[in-house]
């Protein structure tokens, strides 16, 4: 299976394993592992969103208050990316990504049982701490753990884990309440979270139950042998950096903003569709996952202004086709939202993580992060405000607002960080 995803054959030997080299059934292991934790902390982020109404209804809220329950996870886990960051090397990155993913899991458990509202947010809160755990250190464990052949192929799939993780959590979720009720499409999707990271604590033993001297001796030799030559790690904003952090904010403001209501929409007259019919609606986000791959044959040929641009424009179309009220028009709207958002998204994050003089681009990578997730969590909010107020066409509003600002950003700025391939 790995052969498919472009990972070098390592061969079982004395020598690779005297000299400190991975074998390749560890390589895999670790490979596996951060997938699967991917997978499962992203499959309990978005677990409320399709069921908003569902969730208004128990608690007898209003929209923006339920929409809370989104935010809420993705405010803490935008806060918590950076400071976890610093603190995996202290008590091991394996044992943060462990700690994490079951943290997760355990709290989804017991999301369903919460008796009021302020309780359900605090959850949702404390679950976007302990999911921050596993993005703030996986790719860094990645670069610990493997050679550097195998590092692009397996952080690719790492990416891919989130991105299986953040469909299902919506998929899954809405299926499952369709026949258990919204209380037991979160128990579900918690319990297929939690499987999963029991899977990664035993993929991971080997690390979790090494001593954590031994932990910082390997962490700090590999961190060694791949040292670079010091850097400055200051970004000054005159870099142009703040284009690119505010570009992925507002195009995170869109897209969590638009499909944290559809939902909401696709339940109200004149539809009035299940949660299990609108959950696969989520599938729509497959065109991102199509996008993403073919984003770097597409920059050979285009600059990353260009496809920022064609990524907004084609975004603008589509959130004016949701106006209107036909289901296969929505689906079409937001298949062209969805994909001009990922053009957006993928430049603003290359440029965020390119390397600049005078810029720690692993820094500036996390910053992109945590604005990118601060994004989201102001897009569901405000998109739930108003579509109270406005309806549906609020929410349109709100996206094409912020998609022209990002096409005046990348008009304005358009020679900082978006530099054609060579």
């Amino acid at each position: 299976m790995f052969a498919h995803w472009g990972f070098p054959q390592y061969r079982h030997s004395v020598g690779s394993m005297s000299t400190g080299e991975p074998s390749a059934t560890s390589t895999r292991r670790t490979i596996v592992a951060v997938f699967l934790a991917g997978v499962s902390v992203f499959l309990v982020l978005y677990e409320t969103q399709g069921l908003l109404p569902a969730i208004r209804g128990a608690y007898d809220i209003d929209a923006p208050t339920a929409s809370l329950t989104v935010s809420a996870t993705n405010v803490a886990m935008a806060v918590f990316l950076i400071p976890f960051s610093v603190l995996a090397p202290r008590i091991g990155h394996a044992r943060q990504i462990a700690g994490g993913v079951v943290l997760a899991a355990l709290l989804a458990l017991i999301l369903p049982f919460m008796p009021s509202p302020e309780l359900l947010i605090a959850v949702r809160f404390l679950q976007g701490v302990a999911i921050a755990s596993v993005p703030a250190t996986a790719m860094a464990y990645l670069s610990l753990r493997l050679p550097a052949q195998a590092l692009p192929g397996a952080i690719g799939v790492y990416i891919a884990g989130n991105t299986i993780g953040g469909l299902a959590s919506r998929l899954l979720t809405g299926l499952a309440a369709e026949g258990l009720g919204w209380h037991g499409g979160l128990a579900f999707t918690a319990a297929v979270s939690l499987v999963f990271g029991l899977i990664v604590v035993w993929l991971l033993r080997h690390d979790l139950f090494t001593t954590s001297r031994v932990i910082a001796a390997r962490e700090s030799s590999a961190t060694a042998d791949t040292a670079q030559p010091p850097r400055r790690a200051t970004i000054p904003l005159g870099s142009g950096l703040w284009r690119i952090y505010l570009t992925g904010f507002l195009c995170m403001i869109v897209f969590g903003g638009s499909f944290t209501m559809l939902g909401t929409r696709l339940q109200h007259d004149p539809w009035r569709l299940s949660e299990g019919a609108v959950a696969l609606f989520f599938l729509i986000y497959l065109v991102g996952t199509v996008v993403t791959t073919y984003y770097g044959r597409l920059a050979t040929r285009l600059s990353r202004t260009s496809l920022t641009l064609i990524g907004m424009v084609t975004a603008l179309v589509g959130a004016g086709l949701t106006l209107v009220d036909q289901l296969p028009v929505i689906v079409i709207g937001m298949s062209l939202l969805t994909g001009g958002f990922f053009l957006g998204h993928t430049g603003a994050s290359a440029s965020a993580s390119a390397s600049r003089p005078g810029v720690d681009s692993t820094r500036s990578a996390a910053i992109y992060l945590t604005v990118y997730y601060l994004g989201t969590s102001l897009g569901a909010w405000l998109s739930a405000v108003l579509f109270t107020d406005f309806a549906w066409p609020g929410v349109v509003v709100m996206c094409m607002t912020s998609l022209f600002a990002v096409l005046i950003l990348t008009l304005t700025g358009a020679s900082i960080g978006f530099k054609k391939r060579s």
